[in-house]
């Protein structure tokens, strides 16, 4: 009788607790659910802040050099920048120069980029020298056809289209300086496809200039390239400039150094035109690791009042020209562009920076220009050139120049016999980043 109790009292017992415990244990599960609800409410919104974070409005790369760029493609911005740093020998037979120096050739620091996709700017300033000079500053809008308003380079050469970081030697041809090709205020309109460029600008003067009367100048250059056989490809072209100086502005004159920015000008005319026309073809050739490439110039200087005076003079023709050889020992190949009609930059198979040993090249040029003709005796320079670069990678290269100059009938400038004759032997080296 007493065990039937005791069981009866712990059955109980035992429904009273599960009587208790069953609205507990359905609140814990109710407040778990609750928890996980939450978390997964959370993990919800970080996947939402992923997604918008990969549809982000800005994408940013900072190789070779900082860029922003719109996730739409319509809008970027990039630094732009390039630093040259020399060390020259320069001597010459008559003892008149000796000069063991060093500069930065080069130190710029600019921006490039677009807007709205087809407009593109670009705004770059040069403080070698301890000057602030401004070269490119222009809005380009990129159509059927493209119109450029701003300074830029008048479409004149293939030597002065390659920019300064992509050709073969330390200093441009003679004739594309002697000849002073440059950047001036204008507009210009141009046209190209896969395998043509055609380009033409009206220009009066440049930035800095105060002169009322800047003079006008028209310039214009039509070039064609293709590719040929495995890895090759040819350029030629022809490209025409007019030019007068303003009522405010001082006559044109012609004058060049040796191969060496910090060599002295051995032939000069001194100020004697006030007007000139200039007319050249170009030509050249990639197959492989070897390139050829050649150019000649013909400018008729229109001698000035002020010069003339009452004597009878006729009108001069200087001429200018170059022909240059190069190989890649290492393999690589120039890279040329037929749209643009220029060299832009090579790709180097194993950089230096990566464990190869860069891209190695040799390279030779012949170089003339002759600012002697009818009465006018500026002087004829004949320079042979020899080269070696080392492109590091891409973007860095070592270069090595060494020239020897002849020049004759060069009788204005001091530094020469009193036959108008010299030699003058120029060495360069150059260390060169740009990004």
């Amino acid at each position: 009788m007493m065990n039937r109790k005791r069981l009866a009292t712990v059955l109980a017992a035992t429904a009273l607790s599960a009587t208790l415990a069953g609205p507990a244990a359905s609140q814990s599960v109710e407040d778990l659910q609750k928890q996980i609800n939450a978390l997964q409410s959370q993990i919800n919104e970080l996947k939402k802040q992923q997604e918008s974070a990969k549809k982000s409005d800005i994408k940013v790369k900072w190789e070779p050099a900082p860029s922003i760029q719109s996730a739409d493609g319509r809008f970027e911005m990039n630094l732009r920048g390039r630093i040259y740093a020399d060390a020259g020998w320069v001597s010459d037979d008559d003892d008149n120069e000796d000069v063991k120096a060093t500069e930065f050739r080069t130190v710029r620091l600019g921006i490039e980029g677009k807007a709205w996709k087809d407009i593109k700017y670009k705004a770059e300033v040069d403080f070698a020298d301890n000057e602030v000079d401004l070269k490119d500053a222009y809005l380009q809008w990129k159509g059927p056809a493209s119109i450029t308003f701003g300074q830029f380079k008048t479409p004149n050469s293939l030597e002065e289209q390659t920019s300064s970081r992509y050709i073969t030697f330390m200093e441009r041809a003679s004739f594309t300086d002697a000849f002073d090709f440059a950047r001036q205020i204008g507009i210009g309109v141009g046209f190209s496809g896969e395998n043509f460029t055609a380009n033409a600008g009206v220009f009066r003067g440049a930035n800095g200039t105060a002169d009322e009367d800047e003079g006008e100048t028209f310039a214009a250059r039509v070039t064609f390239g293709d590719k040929i056989g495995n890895g090759g490809s040819y350029h030629v072209g022809a490209h025409y400039r007019y030019r007068n100086a303003g009522d405010d502005q001082s006559d044109f004159r012609y004058r060049q150094r040796p191969h060496n920015h910090l060599a002295s000008r051995f032939i000069n005319t001194d100020r004697i035109a006030d007007s000139d026309s200039t007319f050249g073809v170009e030509l050249a050739g990639v197959m492989g690791p070897f390139s050829a490439q050649a150019e000649y110039a013909w400018l008729k200087a229109n001698l000035s009042d002020d010069f003339v005076g009452n004597a009878s003079l006729d009108d001069p023709t200087f001429t200018g020209g170059y022909i240059s050889l190069s190989y890649f020992v290492t393999g690589e190949s120039r890279a040329y562009k037929a749209s643009k009609g220029s060299f832009q930059r090579i790709k180097v198979n194993k950089p230096v920076f990566e464990g190869g040993m860069g891209a190695w090249e040799i390279a030779a040029r012949y170089d003339v220009i002759d600012l002697t003709d009818e009465s006018i005796q500026g002087g004829e320079q004949d320079t042979w050139i020899i080269g070696v670069n080392w492109y590091l990678n891409r973007h860095t290269r070592f270069m090595i120049n060494y020239s020897r100059s002849d020049i004759k009938d060069a009788f204005l400038v001091s530094d020469n016999g009193p036959d108008g004759e010299n030699d003058v032997d120029a060495f360069g080296i150059r260390f060169q980043v740009d990004w």
